[in-house]
Protein backbone atom coordinates (compact mmCIF):
# COMPACT_ATOMS: atom_id res chain seq x y z
CA UNK A 1 0.00 0.00 0.00
CA UNK A 2 1.52 3.44 -1.03
CA UNK A 3 1.69 5.77 1.75
CA UNK A 4 -0.17 9.14 1.06
CA UNK A 5 1.68 12.57 2.11
CA UNK A 6 -0.33 15.12 3.38
CA UNK A 7 0.36 18.17 3.47
CA UNK A 8 -0.08 20.63 6.04
CA UNK A 9 -2.15 23.40 5.44
CA UNK A 10 0.44 26.88 4.70
CA UNK A 11 -0.84 29.40 7.69
CA UNK A 12 -1.98 32.93 6.00
CA UNK A 13 0.78 35.60 6.10
CA UNK A 14 -2.17 38.22 6.23
CA UNK A 15 -4.81 36.77 8.24
CA UNK A 16 -6.16 40.33 9.25
CA UNK A 17 -6.38 41.42 5.81
CA UNK A 18 -8.29 38.17 5.03
CA UNK A 19 -10.55 38.95 7.84
CA UNK A 20 -11.19 42.59 6.61
CA UNK A 21 -11.87 41.33 2.61
CA UNK A 22 -14.11 38.59 3.55
CA UNK A 23 -16.26 40.92 6.02
CA UNK A 24 -19.75 43.01 5.56
CA UNK A 25 -19.93 45.57 8.26
CA UNK A 26 -23.24 47.58 9.00
CA UNK A 27 -23.04 51.34 7.44
CA UNK A 28 -20.41 53.67 9.41
CA UNK A 29 -22.90 56.05 10.35
CA UNK A 30 -27.01 54.29 10.80
CA UNK A 31 -29.87 56.46 9.13
CA UNK A 32 -30.56 57.68 13.13
CA UNK A 33 -27.36 58.49 13.57
CA UNK A 34 -26.96 60.33 10.23
CA UNK A 35 -30.16 62.36 11.58
CA UNK A 36 -29.43 63.28 14.79
CA UNK A 37 -26.14 64.94 13.22
CA UNK A 38 -28.05 66.87 10.70
CA UNK A 39 -30.75 67.68 13.51
CA UNK A 40 -27.98 68.73 15.70
CA UNK A 41 -26.38 71.15 12.80
CA UNK A 42 -29.64 72.98 11.99
CA UNK A 43 -30.19 73.40 15.67
CA UNK A 44 -26.29 75.55 16.15
CA UNK A 45 -26.51 77.03 12.92
CA UNK A 46 -30.03 78.61 13.57
CA UNK A 47 -28.52 79.44 17.30
CA UNK A 48 -25.60 81.42 15.48
CA UNK A 49 -27.48 83.28 12.90
CA UNK A 50 -29.96 84.48 15.57
CA UNK A 51 -27.60 85.92 17.67
CA UNK A 52 -24.39 86.43 15.39
CA UNK A 53 -21.04 86.72 16.60
CA UNK A 54 -18.66 89.59 15.72
CA UNK A 55 -16.78 88.77 12.62
CA UNK A 56 -13.66 90.97 14.85
CA UNK A 57 -12.42 90.69 18.33
CA UNK A 58 -14.64 88.08 19.21
CA UNK A 59 -12.72 87.10 22.48
CA UNK A 60 -13.77 91.09 23.80
CA UNK A 61 -17.36 90.55 23.09
CA UNK A 62 -19.97 90.21 25.66
CA UNK A 63 -21.14 86.30 25.37
CA UNK A 64 -17.85 84.85 23.81
CA UNK A 65 -17.66 81.67 26.05
CA UNK A 66 -21.15 81.25 24.56
CA UNK A 67 -20.20 81.58 21.20
CA UNK A 68 -17.31 79.53 21.20
CA UNK A 69 -19.06 76.77 23.11
CA UNK A 70 -21.77 76.93 19.92
CA UNK A 71 -18.60 76.86 17.48
CA UNK A 72 -16.94 73.71 19.55
CA UNK A 73 -20.16 72.09 19.27
CA UNK A 74 -20.46 72.94 15.49
CA UNK A 75 -17.08 71.94 15.04
CA UNK A 76 -17.85 68.53 16.25
CA UNK A 77 -20.72 68.03 14.34
CA UNK A 78 -18.18 68.74 11.36
CA UNK A 79 -15.85 65.97 12.78
CA UNK A 80 -18.39 63.53 13.19
CA UNK A 81 -19.72 63.64 9.57
CA UNK A 82 -15.86 63.93 8.08
CA UNK A 83 -15.69 67.12 7.03
CA UNK A 84 -12.56 68.27 8.46
CA UNK A 85 -12.40 71.61 6.34
CA UNK A 86 -15.72 72.80 8.29
CA UNK A 87 -14.16 72.05 11.50
CA UNK A 88 -11.33 73.13 11.20
CA UNK A 89 -13.00 76.62 10.24
CA UNK A 90 -15.53 76.49 13.28
CA UNK A 91 -12.69 74.99 16.00
CA UNK A 92 -10.84 78.22 14.55
CA UNK A 93 -13.83 80.44 15.35
CA UNK A 94 -14.10 79.58 19.07
CA UNK A 95 -10.31 80.04 19.45
CA UNK A 96 -10.59 83.22 18.51
CA UNK A 97 -13.81 83.41 20.71
CA UNK A 98 -11.88 81.85 23.78
CA UNK A 99 -7.75 82.08 23.34
CA UNK A 100 -7.26 80.49 26.30
CA UNK A 101 -9.58 77.47 26.39
CA UNK A 102 -6.41 74.77 25.67
CA UNK A 103 -8.42 71.98 24.28
CA UNK A 104 -10.13 74.04 21.55
CA UNK A 105 -6.29 74.50 20.26
CA UNK A 106 -6.20 70.82 20.55
CA UNK A 107 -9.50 70.59 18.54
CA UNK A 108 -8.00 72.77 15.91
CA UNK A 109 -4.78 71.11 15.51
CA UNK A 110 -6.58 68.00 15.50
CA UNK A 111 -9.13 68.84 12.40
CA UNK A 112 -5.99 70.49 10.73
CA UNK A 113 -4.08 67.27 10.93
CA UNK A 114 -6.58 65.23 9.62
CA UNK A 115 -7.42 67.55 6.57
CA UNK A 116 -2.92 67.28 5.74
CA UNK A 117 -2.50 70.56 6.88
CA UNK A 118 0.33 68.87 8.95
CA UNK A 119 2.93 71.96 9.29
CA UNK A 120 -0.22 74.23 10.68
CA UNK A 121 -1.02 71.45 13.26
CA UNK A 122 2.35 71.63 14.60
CA UNK A 123 2.40 75.09 14.40
CA UNK A 124 -0.49 75.11 16.08
CA UNK A 125 1.04 72.42 19.10
CA UNK A 126 4.23 74.13 19.01
CA UNK A 127 2.26 77.58 20.37
CA UNK A 128 0.89 75.09 23.18
CA UNK A 129 4.00 74.19 24.50
CA UNK A 130 5.68 77.33 24.27
CA UNK A 131 3.16 79.10 26.64
CA UNK A 132 3.60 76.13 28.82
CA UNK A 133 0.16 74.49 27.78
CA UNK A 134 1.91 70.92 27.04
CA UNK A 135 -0.72 68.03 28.11
CA UNK A 136 -2.02 64.73 27.02
CA UNK A 137 -3.96 66.25 23.66
CA UNK A 138 -0.89 68.06 22.76
CA UNK A 139 1.54 65.28 23.30
CA UNK A 140 -0.65 62.69 21.20
CA UNK A 141 -0.77 65.06 18.35
CA UNK A 142 2.93 66.06 18.10
CA UNK A 143 3.47 61.86 18.80
CA UNK A 144 0.79 61.57 15.46
CA UNK A 145 2.94 64.45 13.18
CA UNK A 146 6.05 62.59 14.52
CA UNK A 147 4.93 59.26 12.33
CA UNK A 148 3.67 61.06 9.86
CA UNK A 149 6.91 62.86 8.71
CA UNK A 150 9.36 59.94 10.08
CA UNK A 151 10.59 61.87 13.17
CA UNK A 152 11.27 58.74 14.68
CA UNK A 153 13.77 60.33 18.30
CA UNK A 154 11.07 62.65 18.67
CA UNK A 155 8.42 60.16 18.60
CA UNK A 156 9.75 58.21 21.12
CA UNK A 157 10.01 61.20 23.39
CA UNK A 158 6.13 62.51 22.68
CA UNK A 159 4.75 58.89 23.09
CA UNK A 160 6.43 58.55 26.28
CA UNK A 161 4.76 61.87 27.10
CA UNK A 162 1.65 60.85 25.92
CA UNK A 163 2.12 57.35 27.91
CA UNK A 164 2.81 59.34 30.61
CA UNK A 165 0.23 61.66 30.58
CA UNK A 166 -2.86 59.36 29.52
CA UNK A 167 -6.14 60.12 31.54
CA UNK A 168 -6.35 56.12 32.42
CA UNK A 169 -4.66 53.11 30.97
CA UNK A 170 -6.82 52.16 28.12
CA UNK A 171 -5.38 55.08 26.24
CA UNK A 172 -1.80 55.09 27.56
CA UNK A 173 -1.55 51.61 25.84
CA UNK A 174 -2.54 53.12 22.25
CA UNK A 175 0.46 55.39 22.52
CA UNK A 176 2.19 52.29 23.95
CA UNK A 177 1.35 51.01 20.39
CA UNK A 178 3.24 53.79 19.18
CA UNK A 179 6.12 54.01 21.47
CA UNK A 180 7.27 50.34 20.99
CA UNK A 181 6.88 51.15 16.87
CA UNK A 182 9.04 54.51 16.89
CA UNK A 183 11.18 52.36 19.00
CA UNK A 184 11.35 49.88 16.25
CA UNK A 185 12.00 52.52 13.52
CA UNK A 186 15.03 53.24 15.09
CA UNK A 187 15.90 49.71 14.91
CA UNK A 188 15.80 48.78 19.01
CA UNK A 189 15.10 45.16 19.21
CA UNK A 190 13.71 45.23 22.57
CA UNK A 191 11.76 48.40 22.92
CA UNK A 192 11.09 49.97 26.32
CA UNK A 193 7.52 51.04 27.72
CA UNK A 194 6.27 53.00 30.20
CA UNK A 195 5.51 51.38 33.53
CA UNK A 196 1.80 51.81 33.45
CA UNK A 197 -0.94 48.87 34.06
CA UNK A 198 -1.70 47.01 30.43
CA UNK A 199 -5.44 46.48 31.22
CA UNK A 200 -6.85 43.43 30.00
CA UNK A 201 -9.29 44.37 27.26
CA UNK A 202 -9.06 46.46 23.58
CA UNK A 203 -6.62 47.62 22.44
CA UNK A 204 -3.87 45.11 24.59
CA UNK A 205 -3.96 42.53 21.36
CA UNK A 206 -2.95 45.01 19.20
CA UNK A 207 0.09 45.70 21.83
CA UNK A 208 0.61 41.99 22.49
CA UNK A 209 0.87 41.84 18.71
CA UNK A 210 3.40 44.20 18.14
CA UNK A 211 5.46 42.40 21.30
CA UNK A 212 5.22 39.02 19.80
CA UNK A 213 3.37 37.76 22.79
CA UNK A 214 0.33 36.62 20.20
CA UNK A 215 0.33 36.07 16.66
CA UNK A 216 -1.92 38.17 14.15
CA UNK A 217 -4.06 35.15 13.61
CA UNK A 218 -5.00 35.28 17.31
CA UNK A 219 -5.53 39.30 17.18
CA UNK A 220 -8.39 38.75 14.18
CA UNK A 221 -9.86 36.42 16.70
CA UNK A 222 -9.96 38.93 19.62
CA UNK A 223 -11.01 41.17 17.14
CA UNK A 224 -13.86 38.06 15.88
CA UNK A 225 -15.03 37.83 19.73
CA UNK A 226 -16.58 41.54 19.29
CA UNK A 227 -20.29 41.57 18.74
CA UNK A 228 -21.01 44.34 17.93
CA UNK A 229 -20.49 45.20 14.06
CA UNK A 230 -20.01 48.76 14.10
CA UNK A 231 -17.64 48.22 16.92
CA UNK A 232 -15.67 45.39 15.43
CA UNK A 233 -15.70 47.45 12.29
CA UNK A 234 -13.72 50.02 14.33
CA UNK A 235 -11.08 48.04 16.19
CA UNK A 236 -10.25 46.14 13.11
CA UNK A 237 -9.77 49.53 11.49
CA UNK A 238 -7.20 49.84 14.85
CA UNK A 239 -5.46 46.58 14.20
CA UNK A 240 -5.06 46.48 10.38
CA UNK A 241 -3.37 49.78 10.92
CA UNK A 242 -0.77 49.54 13.68
CA UNK A 243 -0.06 45.94 11.95
CA UNK A 244 0.74 48.07 9.09
CA UNK A 245 3.07 50.14 10.79
CA UNK A 246 4.72 46.78 11.97
CA UNK A 247 5.42 45.91 8.84
CA UNK A 248 6.98 49.57 7.68
CA UNK A 249 8.73 49.52 10.60
CA UNK A 250 10.03 45.66 9.46
CA UNK A 251 10.97 47.25 5.41
CA UNK A 252 8.07 45.10 4.28
CA UNK A 253 6.57 48.29 2.03
CA UNK A 254 4.28 46.18 0.13
CA UNK A 255 2.42 44.59 2.90
CA UNK A 256 2.60 47.46 4.99
CA UNK A 257 0.79 49.40 1.97
CA UNK A 258 -2.20 46.96 1.83
CA UNK A 259 -2.81 46.97 5.56
CA UNK A 260 -2.77 50.75 5.15
CA UNK A 261 -5.42 50.18 2.34
CA UNK A 262 -7.59 48.10 4.06
CA UNK A 263 -7.67 50.62 7.25
CA UNK A 264 -8.89 53.34 5.25
CA UNK A 265 -11.14 51.21 2.77
CA UNK A 266 -13.24 50.77 6.02
CA UNK A 267 -14.04 54.11 6.07
CA UNK A 268 -13.80 54.95 9.93
CA UNK A 269 -12.95 58.52 9.69
CA UNK A 270 -13.58 59.66 13.25
CA UNK A 271 -10.52 57.58 13.75
CA UNK A 272 -6.71 58.78 13.97
CA UNK A 273 -5.95 55.68 12.79
CA UNK A 274 -7.99 56.32 9.36
CA UNK A 275 -5.84 59.45 8.64
CA UNK A 276 -2.58 58.52 9.59
CA UNK A 277 -3.38 55.68 6.97
CA UNK A 278 -4.11 58.21 4.68
CA UNK A 279 -1.11 59.75 5.41
CA UNK A 280 0.86 56.94 5.34
CA UNK A 281 -0.10 55.81 2.29
CA UNK A 282 0.69 59.27 0.64
CA UNK A 283 4.25 59.21 1.97
CA UNK A 284 4.35 55.92 0.26
CA UNK A 285 3.32 57.35 -2.90
CA UNK A 286 5.21 60.52 -3.03
CA UNK A 287 8.13 59.92 -0.42
CA UNK A 288 8.84 63.29 1.18
CA UNK A 289 12.29 64.43 1.23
Amino acid sequence: MFAVAVNAATPDPTPLLTYAASHQFPPVYAASAQYALKKRLTQITFDLSKDPPPETNCAQTLGAKRFATLFDDLGGVYSSMGDDAKAAEAYAKAVACNPRAEFLHAQLAAALLDMGRYKDARLETQRQLSLGRANFSVYTLITQLDFIENRWLEAVTDARLAVTEAPDDEQATYWQCFLWIAQKHLGTQEPVLVNRRIPGTWPTPILESLQGKITEAELVDAVDSERDGRRQREILTEALFYTGEKRLAEKRIDEATRYFTATTQLNVPYFIEHHLAMAELEELRHPMP
